[in-house]
């Protein structure tokens, strides 16, 4: 049974928090995930670690929680961004983008192209996708496509990214929140036969998953950036003087 009551599971595998570029503790993040949404599936994807996806199995395991987590990283490889869900080490950034392709998948994780073609943010562009689509060494290929990501990076050249998967890639489409504050959680998701994680890993798999969700309007991306900024000075203060856990 899924959460929303719907024939299919929702999952929102992109969500950042303080341990990156997000505003929300992990704690604030599961709850809302919990009491504000009908998510069946999360994952917690901050950039270059995983010590906060690792904390928030902690919490998880610990509560009662009526959604599935999985662990996973938002890496910035040479070329651009991707996702690495269902690892258990943290992959370093800066590599080539075979190599980190291979390191997810050496992991037994699934990897998926984060915004792509996005001009503002590090984002893979069309000829490495091509390249990834290409490469003879199936370890050195997506998974997956971020199709519906309503930040302003998801935005720009949507169709584009649709029909370069449509024609060519054939990769499996997904939706993603991109969250980087509690209210953006849910706003776009995936569609997927089931409802747990392993059931979410297969559909990649089968292609067989639905991106879905609403852009963000612009005033919005506004208030993600301003605060972001505020919480990269509470970042600043609590290095400088800790204060106990607070991410």
């Amino acid at each position: 049974m899924t959460r929303s009551g719907a024939q299919r599971g929702k999952a929102d595998m992109h969500l950042h928090t303080l341990y990156s570029d997000g505003t929300a503790s992990i704690q604030a993040m599961l709850d809302r995930v919990e009491n504000r949404t009908d998510l069946d599936l999360v994952a917690i994807t901050d950039h270059e670690r995983i010590d906060g996806a690792l904390r928030a199995r902690e919490i998880h395991d610990a509560g009662d929680y009526a959604f599935e987590l999985v662990i996973g990283e938002e890496i910035t490889t040479r070329r651009g961004h991707v996702l690495a869900l269902f690892i258990t080490e943290r992959i370093p950034a800066l590599r080539p983008l075979p190599e980190t392709l291979e390191r997810i998948h050496d992991q037994g994780g699934i990897a998926i192209a984060a915004h792509p073609m996005a001009p503002l943010t590090p984002s893979l562009g069309t000829r490495s996708l091509r390249a990834a689509h290409d490469a003879a060494d199936p370890r050195h290929r997506l998974d997956g496509i971020e199709l519906m990501n309503p930040s302003a990076a998801g935005r720009s050249r949507r169709i584009a990214r649709q029909r370069l998967n449509d024609e060519l890639l054939d990769l499996a489409a997904v939706g993603n929140s991109d969250a980087h504050v509690l209210e953006g959680v849910g706003t776009a998701w995936t569609w997927f036969p089931g409802s747990s994680a392993v059931e979410y890993r297969d559909a990649i798999v089968a292609r067989t998953t639905r991106p879905d969700g609403a852009f963000w309007s612009n005033r919005h991306n506004v208030d993600v950036y301003r605060r972001q900024l505020r919480a990269k000075a509470r970042h600043l203060r609590h290095t400088l003087r800790p204060t106990g856990e607070w991410r």
